[in-house]
């Protein structure tokens, strides 16, 4: 019986034929990476819009980036749709022996630890060369997810504050030491000093929002979104150009705005 999922990969196929879209026969994985990471953020804008039916449109559209990738591979002789199924299907199985083997995992934090000690294992026995366990998350991430990846990695090792209230601790101190350095004469001539604090009140906050099991990545995009969700409406409410107000009619209009959205039905 043939699937939903084998037609579009047929569908793909053909596509990519000699005589199919010159388009899609022209990509390779380095053309095609750019639309992997816009449609992954779509897939994310839909995530916090809470709305099923655009969830679906745009995980449909990640999916084809993914099919896609697998055929340009399929035409190079490299792999197949079919192989990275089955391949990603192997790993989840041996990387949860707690639910297919004999393994023991009653928490989220215990699956994790075991979840990092079976990819070591994997590495070894690929003959893989060791390197420090904060190496292992990808460059290419944003920085915001990239610090959050870090930390979560130096935990496993057991590299962590004690209590939620020593990270506070930790954001306070950062935040007074980057208010220092802008405080001195000539901040322009340390601006890699500031750099670098402003970085660390930054990494700061992305462990509290992981003592929160939160992603900072997401949040801050919620935030964007609430931002532009008021500006708007500033625009929409005001009867001068937002340039010719001043920082007082700025302020107050920022209010009304806000008060006009809570106030709006959902």
């Amino acid at each position: 019986m043939t699937t939903p999922i084998d037609q579009f990969v047929a569908t793909i196929a053909r596509l990519r034929a000699p005589d199919g879209c010159p388009w899609d026969r022209e990509q390779d994985h380095r053309s095609l990476a750019r639309y992997l990471l816009e449609e992954t953020y779509e897939v994310l804008e839909a995530v916090h819009a809470e709305d099923p039916q655009k969830l679906k449109e745009e995980l449909g559209d990640l999916l084809l980036q993914i099919v896609l990738n697998a055929q340009v591979a399929q035409d190079n002789g490299h792999f197949t749709f079919q192989d990275v199924a089955e391949s990603i299907n192997q790993k989840m199985i041996h990387r949860h022996p707690h639910v297919f083997g004999n393994g023991d995992a009653k928490t989220s934090n215990e699956v994790l630890q075991k979840w990092e000690e079976i990819k070591e294992q994997e590495s070894q026995q690929k003959g893989e060369k060791e390197k420090s366990i904060v190496d292992k998350v990808p460059n290419t991430l944003p920085a915001l997810l990239k610090a959050l990846k870090v930390s979560e990695k130096a935990v496993t090792v057991g590299f962590e504050w004690d209590n939620p209230e020593h990270v506070w601790e930790k954001l306070l101190s950062e935040v007074e030491e980057l208010h220092v350095e802008l405080s001195r004469p000539e901040p322009e001539v340390r601006r890699k000093d500031i750099e670098l604090e402003l970085g660390d009140v930054l990494f700061t906050l992305v462990n509290i929002a992981r003592w929160q099991k939160m992603n900072p990545e997401e949040s801050l995009l919620l935030a964007i979104d609430k931002f532009r969700m008021r500006f708007r409406e500033m625009e929409r409410i005001t009867e001068r150009p937002l340039k010719d107000l001043s920082k007082k009619e700025l302020n107050d209009l920022w209010e009304e705005a806000k008060r006009q959205l809570k106030a709006a039905p959902p």
